[in-house]
């Protein structure tokens, strides 16, 4: 939520009647209005003196459910109060507060009559259902129906805050972190996430805490790293023991697991073959190690903020001819409303083409020998430092997507063991992860730790 959304010209307003029978209408006293690609209803005013008002609502809190039903704007909260009586309570999930000093709370209000009691009878003739719902009561029913269309007015470059080892095309408007995770001065893991203005459509590309891959064999299993294994591959990187995984059956993996978290009852749809993937991946990561790439697609179902959405996994994976590593070299997801998530590829899609790296950057990098590597690992405590703090923010624009289930599913607080930290974080998925060397957290359906991540700890729910 920023400052700003209380400068804009607003559609419509409106103070909050039931649109009951006349001696039996509810009243809450809220002027209120529509923020235009953002969710929820901005309190205007407060009816001095009114049930609101007797409750603590005050103007500039945005409401984002009523009695754990989902409001998107002001014609929602119209309708949700018309279908109440005077003495009954309304439950009010409000967000107060915008960055850092953002709270979210629940409120009751037990409402009162329209037509004594609260002061409201003069203002009956002005307490209209907003023009936008008038004549569209059975769509405003259905929340299926109420996603916008994605719109992306222009794009903004963002850089890399650690390295400025890459900049991205991401869209205007939007919510976009991104940064080069390092697990070693020789495995790193560039990630962009954009979160649109109405918390609906999520894009993705990379994963900071990706490891390379070894796939199991005769010699490992004779030193003690059989399948599922997490060993340091030397200078502080990672590389986890698992047979080799084709681009789409990767691509299925991680939706399964890193989308679970976020899109709840997460359907596998089905996967294909992507050649074309392969080819681009090849072009921008070339090597001079024989291997051979294979890319694929796999797409997925779910329900977000109780409307359909689609999901779709790109994914390249690359292995040497000898068998003897592998990784994944292009990963990018979406998550969008059904019927848009064509829309939404186009936007990841030139987010893909616009990513650049600096020439000076990768010089840097080539130019690393093994003693300028060690020499660097044993500096990477403070970068470390610094990236945990731009994880926390991809872990944030993570919880603001979430944010728009948890008005039904609420918080809870979660332990890490190890470092003695707690997070308030989402009941929509109870299994919660944390990556210790970046802090980073995703979270599951069941309690099984996501194949392509072992390094994750369990959190806690207390």
């Amino acid at each position: 939520m920023k400052t700003a959304l209380l400068f804009v010209t607003f559609a419509s307003t409106t103070f909050l009647l039931a649109q009951q029978t006349a001696d039996a209408r509810g009243f809450i006293g809220l002027a209120l209005a529509d923020i235009p690609d953002h969710y929820g209803a901005l309190v205007q005013a407060v009816k001095p003196g009114g049930p609101a008002d007797r409750s603590g609502v005050q103007p500039g809190d945005v409401i984002v459910a009523v009695n754990r039903t989902p409001v998107d704007g002001a014609a929602t909260m119209s309708r949700i109060i018309g279908s109440m009586s005077p003495g009954q309570t309304a439950d009010l999930s409000i967000v107060r507060g915008s960055g850092s000093a953002e709270q979210r709370r629940t409120v009751a209000v037990v409402l009162g009559s329209a037509t004594g009691g609260d002061g409201a009878a003069a203002d009956a003739a002005t307490n209209e259902v907003p023009a936008r719902s008038r004549g569209d009561e059975a769509a405003n029913t259905t929340l299926g129906t109420l996603a916008r269309p994605i719109s992306v007015p222009g794009y903004v470059r963002l850089t890399d805050p650690l390295e400025q080892a890459f900049t991205v095309d991401v869209p205007s408007g939007w919510q976009s972190v991104g940064g080069l995770a390092r697990r070693s001065a020789l495995q790193i893991n560039p990630y962009v996430r954009s979160l649109s203005p109405d918390k609906m459509t999520y894009l993705m590309m990379g994963e900071p805490t990706m490891p390379t891959f070894a796939p199991p064999s005769q010699m490992g299993n004779a030193i003690g790293h059989p399948e599922g294994t997490l060993y340091d591959s030397g200078l502080g990187g990672l590389t986890l023991v698992l047979h080799y995984l084709p681009g789409a059956d990767f691509a299925r993996l991680y939706g399964q697991s890193a989308l679970q978290g976020l899109c709840p009852t997460l359907k596998f749809a089905d996967a294909r073959n992507r050649p074309d993937l392969a080819r681009k991946a090849d072009a921008q990561w070339p090597t001079v190690i024989p291997s051979v790439a294979y890319g694929g697609e796999a797409r997925f179902t779910c329900v977000h903020n109780k409307q359909e959405m689609e999901a779709r996994v790109e994914a390249v994976t690359r292995t040497t001819r000898d068998n003897i590593l592998w990784a994944v070299i292009l990963l990018q997801a979406l998550i969008a409303p059904r019927g848009q998530a064509d829309k939404a590829e186009e936007i990841l899609t030139h987010m893909a083409g616009s990513m650049l790296f600096t020439q000076t950057w990768i010089q840097r990098q080539n130019n690393l020998s093994q003693q300028a590597a060690a020499a660097i690992n044993a500096r990477m405590q403070e970068t470390f430092r610094q990236e945990r703090a731009f994880i926390q923010k991809l872990n944030s624009v993570d919880e603001n997507f979430e944010s728009m289930d948890e008005i039904v599913s609420g918080f809870s607080t979660y332990h890490d063991a190890q470092t003695g930290n707690n997070y308030s974080l989402s009941n929509t998925n109870p299994n919660k992860w944390i990556d210790p060397s970046t802090g980073r957290i995703i979270s599951t359906p069941t309690n099984t730790r996501p194949a392509w991540a072992p390094a994750y700890q369990p959190l806690t729910k207390r």
